[in-house]
């Protein structure tokens, strides 16, 4: 067997029952996070022009869009979903692999809201779909992205075709269809990080990856073998499947992608990051040293002569922007957001709001932010995760005015697998996402409603508590 026919055998022929304790504790984490990202985002501009469009597309109203009260076809809930669940560059990280809880979770909820699954259906498609996702990662990255492709639309995208399948009862040969409709249909280009670009590229995964399933359901066929080329085509159409298509000839891994597939799901393997603070995911554990350092020394702007971030080479990379020109691009720039850290002691939502993205007194600090990408640390390059490779590892230098140094290293931060956050940190987080649009009591309901995803009969339940009501 192939690559595709292995990754679809797996995704549809493994039997249910296989979600342990551990398994359905860390897939609840992931939609946890997600949902209440996703409420919030449904309201950011790029969430509300997502939904202005599907309005004027219409469509068979069975999906809910999250935090609106609109009903769409499944697709496009799935754009709109996956758009707000990104939009605030707030969602996890799972190392080696990328945003994938982003892509997947909106769109196992709008394929099981439409199929009338159970949440334990649903979460088990998840766990398929999110293995799927990694494994191909795995064997695409890092040189994917260091050809300018933004993944995980790319990647993200398969997972949710084969949860999709999973989910609406189709065979292997059919999910192998549906991941040949998807791998003509991801995409995601790097210089639209920084811009609603990269929310649309998650959108885009999802609505593709679900509308793969439904052709493939309908009997649109495809070359089913798309992951792996063939040589014997030379240079003609046969070579170039998805890895020689975005990768270039020969330059990925589809070893890694069925290596020892299915004896432990990477849902249970505690690599997914959980963000605590909104933007480049990179920056997080020197974020948490310095705010560590500020309130430690109970430190004014006025004592300060000098912050020094000495970051990895992926760091910076990701987080290049030198000037924070709107929300977007103050997320991945490293001198405003350590100025917030800073000054505010906190880099949550409300430090990525306009007015505190114009603020002059930010503007001025920000000149005292130096960073810097030191010898020691520039072997962190690569694939996060692997071999050792850290991008987070920083550290930070406050150079007082008397002269005094403060200094902190720093390799994790809060809500990595080495400091996991807590359910009530999450919870907090929720809140944080969630008080603009739901009352209290809504948000304590979707809360418990959430805790036990693995016993509801039927996933329009949770769907429907996450439509706001009056106030």
């Amino acid at each position: 067997m192939g690559v595709t026919e292995q990754l679809a055998r797996f995704a549809i022929e493994t039997p249910g029952g296989f979600m342990t304790p551990a398994l359905i504790a860390s897939a609840k984490t992931k939609f946890f996070d997600t949902i209440g990202i996703m409420v919030a985002g449904a309201h950011h501009p790029a969430g509300r022009m997502a939904l202005q469009v599907a309005r004027r597309m219409g469509g068979n109203p069975v999906c809910t869009l999250i935090g609106h009260s609109d009903r769409t076809s499944s697709p496009v809930a799935g754009f709109v979903n996956g758009v707000a669940a990104h939009a605030l560059e707030y969602d996890d990280y799972t190392r080696t692999v990328g945003h994938a809880s982003v892509v997947l979770v909106p769109g196992c909820i709008a394929v099981a809201e439409e199929a009338g699954a159970s949440g334990l259906a649903m979460l088990e498609a998840f766990a398929l779909g999110f293995e799927v996702t990694t494994r191909i990662a795995r064997g695409l990255r890092p040189a994917l992205l260091d050809r300018g492709w933004h993944p995980i639309g790319i990647v993200g995208g398969q997972g949710v075709a084969v949860a999709a399948s999973r989910m609406l009862g189709m065979d292997t040969l059919q999910a192998r269809m549906a991941m040949g409709i998807m791998a003509s249909s991801g995409s995601g280009v790097r210089k639209n990080v920084g811009s609603m670009g990269k929310a649309f590229h998650v959108g885009h995964g999802v609505r593709c990856g679900i509308s793969a399933a439904l052709l493939a359901q309908e009997g649109f066929r495809v070359d089913p073998d798309i992951i792996e080329g063939s040589d014997e085509g030379g240079e003609g159409h046969q070579r170039f499947g998805l890895a020689d298509s975005y990768n270039g000839i020969g330059n990925y891994r589809l070893h890694l992608m069925t290596d020892k597939l299915g004896e432990t799901l990477e849902l249970g393997r505690d690599t997914t990051m959980l963000r605590m603070h909104p933007g480049s995911t990179a920056p997080g554990a020197a974020i948490d040293g310095l705010i560590a350092l500020t309130i430690e020394n109970d430190l004014k702007p006025g004592d300060v002569e000098e912050i020094l971030l000495e970051c990895t080479p992926q760091c910076q990379a990701i987080a290049p922007y030198p000037e924070p020109s709107d929300e977007h691009r103050a997320k991945f720039c490293l001198p405003y957001t350590m100025s917030v850290a800073f000054l505010d002691r906190k880099v949550g939502l409300a430090q990525y709001s306009d007015e505190r993205i114009a603020d002059p007194s930010v503007h001025a600090f920000m000149k005292r932010v130096k960073v810097v990408v030191p010898e020691d640390l520039k072997h962190h390059r690569g694939q996060w995760g692997e071999n050792g490779v850290n991008w987070a590892e920083a550290r930070i230098t406050i150079r007082l005015k008397d002269g005094k140094e403060l200094k902190r290293a720093c390799s994790h931060a809060k809500g990595y697998p080495e400091m996991p956050a807590s359910w009530d940190d999450q919870k907090a987080k929720y809140v944080e996402c969630t008080e603009s649009v739901f009352s209290r009591a809504q948000i304590d309901e979707t809360v418990d409603m959430i805790a036990q995803i693995d016993r509801l009969p039927n996933m329009r339940e949770l769907t429907d508590a996450l439509v706001p009501r009056k106030r």
